[in-house]
């Protein structure tokens, strides 16, 4: 009994923590980027050239699994079109994907292009459910850090989110300590401020 209540306690603390207002929520509305429509960017080849174009600004879901590439803005047909194995990332309009071994669920996570939300040390990004029955999920991301390569959602942290946080951001340990000692305004309702002061410090780092 007390088990399941926890569980009960854990979905809403992080339903609580997922409704945290995200200052860059990407635009959908069709005002600026339409869907069907063509934009400049950008794509990262896989040996890491950066190759200037056109690209479809397709929905939500079609952006996660494909890319497709064109040379001039008036083309009818793509010059290529990239699945996530075969490119690192590609921008289209106002949006950068990246690729990740994440597409939802417990078991496989078959290569996917999430859309980046913030980047940073820890990225954040926005995957959306193929089967359309699920709301958003965030999904972050700490590349620079083998330890802790894999992408997570909320979720993972669970009802140890002070140990589990403060061993996430480990190399930042005035950080990590007030997570681990949970100080006022460093719990799971605090998530996105936390990773924004992990990113201001990772940034300063790099300089």
């Amino acid at each position: 009994m007390r088990k399941a209540g926890s569980v009960v306690i854990l979905c809403l603390v992080i339903a609580g923590a997922k409704a945290q207002v995200n200052p860059v929520e990407p635009d959908w509305s069709g005002k600026v980027y339409r869907p069907g429509r063509i934009y400049p960017g950008f794509y990262v080849s896989n040996a890491n050239d950066t190759v200037y174009g056109y690209f479809m600004h397709d929905d939500k879901k079609s952006n996660q699994k494909k890319c497709r590439f064109y040379v001039n803005e008036l083309d009818r047909k793509p010059t290529s079109e990239f699945k996530p194995e075969d490119i690192k990332s590609y921008k289209v309009g106002d949006k950068l994907y990246r690729t990740l071994n994440y597409s939802g669920g417990l078991l496989n996570k078959p290569l996917r292009f999430l859309l980046v939300t913030r980047d940073g040390g820890i990225t954040e990004f926005v995957f959306y459910s193929e089967d359309g029955e699920k709301t958003p999920e965030p999904v972050f991301h700490k590349p620079k850090d083998p330890a802790h390569s894999d992408p997570i959602t909320m979720s993972y942290f669970g009802l140890s989110f002070a140990k589990k946080l403060s061993d996430y951001i480990f190399d930042y340990p005035a950080l990590a300590g007030k997570v681990s000692g949970k100080e006022k305004g460093y719990g799971l309702l605090n998530l996105y401020a936390i990773i924004d002061e992990y990113n201001q410090w990772f940034a300063t780092k790099k300089k």
